[in-house]
């Protein structure tokens, strides 16, 4: 077997994790690879392609990988047949029968002999494997602040746990996390899902949420997307902002603006691993689909004061109201070179412990049945008061001139409004925004496959509980389906290893939504064969997956 890793992996790390898999016979042992975010997939035959990268054949079809797409580690069974021989001596090996096996030529016999071990070492860890996939017997893994638990990988469960360890430390060593007696000796509970499916399924949670903090039961959950890993970033760092301050005072009920300004600022972080496995965050970044939202209501004369901002309730919330905390947070924390970054650290810290700021008691959850909140203009006051500033008139021009005035990538800023978007399943709110990154030339396969989602979904039903809204764009369905494939075809071009591109496409063949679908066999025997072809590559990808399994059922029902 020839095994051919990434220039960023660990040896050690691969072997370990292909040592879970199971083979198909003791003696013969399957093509795999492994993904850079640990998935393990096992092939029918790998080949390498003459024009670089990879040839993949799966029990449904086979998949061409371009070079530029990395894998942790590919391992291809020894085939004779393919092998070119470098000399004359090598030439006389393969006649006398020898196998070349990790860069040495060994006799066939104890080649067999290696497969045999191999496959009875991984025959015993495939319950284990499969087991690791289910939620209700996925691992834990403790540290000093979490308990985390994951049916992902084993890599991304150490990545998350790891992750929220450094990010505690940096928010403890910034503003200074002083539990309880209680919360000092509890271990607060992760739970990170395999996909949204699953997630809003164990977690009842409507559509669009990706992640939440529960205070009462003292837990963070939220799911790994594959599709969007960075998401995934965000959202762990965000709701884990929500459960620090929590720590640092379970019964401070803070305004919605501040709480979600903040939390939203330290999520969107910059993340960098070095090669020992540590893991640096540096809050802050930029979130340029924020300062579009901000920019563009400038334009139109609609954007907030501050005087809205500090008196917003949590009902009038939505996403317009996000982009305008954040980007105020954003201000007061690079304007002028941080003109006001230490005095609102200390403004945030302050207001956390209730130090020096007027609050009332209030009803609220856990055992004390008490809550203080300290009332919008005392936030106001004590914020002006912490940064030193008198002129609120002044402010708010500065505020908005310095968020006027970033420059962004206009296609890359809509490219991710667009897909917030999606996730809320606010298609037609969606669609502009997607379709102008198409249109821009992006080549990034989540804009032409949440495109692809938008188009297929729009005007069938809303979260709000109110009409769903028709976009404007002239089409009728049937042009915005042929769209939509169109659209899902190229972003499996652009990451033909993406299991739920394959899924979707299957599902638009057959016209139906990937959100909205009842499985019928009422089509051309043409589109019935390729989608079914196209779910079986989904499952193929991502064996473990029981709605691609179900999906894949339904055809031969």
């Amino acid at each position: 077997m020839r095994t051919h890793q990434s220039s960023r992996s660990l040896a050690s790390k691969c072997c370990s994790i292909l040592s879970l898999l199971a083979l198909s016979s003791p003696l013969a042992i399957a093509d795999r690879v492994v993904t850079m975010d640990g998935r393990v997939i096992e092939v029918d035959r790998i080949r390498e392609n003459p024009d670089g990268g990879y040839i993949l054949e799966f029990p449904h079809g086979t998949i061409v990988v371009p070079a530029h797409i990395e894998f942790k580690a590919v391992e291809m069974a020894w085939d004779p047949e393919e092998y070119e021989p470098k000399d004359d001596n090598e030439r006389e090996k393969l006649a006398q029968g020898f196998v070349r096996h990790e860069g040495k030529w060994i006799s066939k016999s104890a080649y067999k002999d290696l497969l045999r071990k191999a496959g009875e070492a991984s025959a015993e860890r495939t319950t284990e494997m499969a087991a690791f996939s289910k939620w209700t017997s996925a691992p834990s893994v403790e540290s000093k602040h979490f308990i985390v638990k994951s049916n992902t990988s084993p890599d991304l469960l150490q990545y998350y746990s790891d992750l929220l360890e450094s990010y505690y430390k940096l928010m403890d060593k910034r503003i200074g996390i002083k539990p309880t007696p209680t919360l000092r000796r509890t271990k607060m509970k992760v739970n990170i899902f395999k996909s949204r499916k699953e997630f809003a399924k164990i977690k009842k949670t409507p559509a669009g949420v990706a992640g939440y903090f529960s205070p009462m039961e003292h837990e963070l959950n939220f799911y790994h997307d594959y599709e969007d890993p960075g998401i995934s970033n965000w959202v762990s760092l965000h709701e884990c902002t929500h459960l620090l301050t929590f720590l640092i005072d379970p019964q401070f009920r803070p305004q919605i603006w501040i709480n979600e300004a903040v939390a939203d600022y330290f999520g969107s972080s910059d993340i960098e691993i070095d090669n020992r496995g540590n893991i640096s965050i540096t809050p802050g970044k930029i979130q340029t689909d924020r300062v579009l939202t901000v920019q563009q209501a400038l334009k139109d004369e609609k954007v907030m004061t501050l005087e809205e901002l500090f008196t917003i309730e949590e009902v009038d919330f939505q996403a317009f109201q996000y982009a305008h905390s954040w980007s105020f947070v954003y201000f007061l924390n690079n304007f002028e070179e941080g003109l006001y970054a230490k005095k609102f650290a200390r403004f945030f810290r302050d207001l956390y412990t209730r130090k020096g700021v007027e609050y009332t008691s209030v009803p609220s959850y856990g055992q004390a049945g008490t809550g203080f909140r300290v009332e919008p203009e005392v936030i106001k006051s004590f914020l002006l008061k912490k940064i030193g500033v008198k002129d609120v008139v002044q402010l708010e021009k500065d505020w908005h001139a310095y968020i006027g005035g970033i420059e962004i990538n206009a296609p890359e800023a809509r490219l991710k409004r667009g897909l917030r978007a999606v996730r809320s399943m606010k298609m037609a709110e969606a669609l502009p925004d997607l379709t102008a990154a198409v249109d821009a030339g992006l080549a990034d396969a989540r804009a032409y496959a949440s495109r692809a989602r938008a188009l297929s979904t729009v005007g069938m039903f809303s979260t709000d509980g109110e009409k769903p809204e028709e976009p404007d764009d002239g089409m009728t369905r049937s042009e915005r389906m042929e769209l939509a494939l169109e659209d899902i075809e190229k972003a499996i071009e652009l990451a033909p290893m993406n299991a739920s591109y394959r899924r979707d496409k299957g599902l638009l063949l057959l016209g139906f939504s990937p959100f909205v679908y009842i499985i019928s066999m009422e089509h051309s025997d043409e589109d019935s064969e390729e989608a079914k072809n196209c779910l079986g590559l989904a499952l193929d990808l991502d064996p473990g997956n029981e709605t691609y399994a179900d999906l894949l059922e339904s055809f031969d029902q």
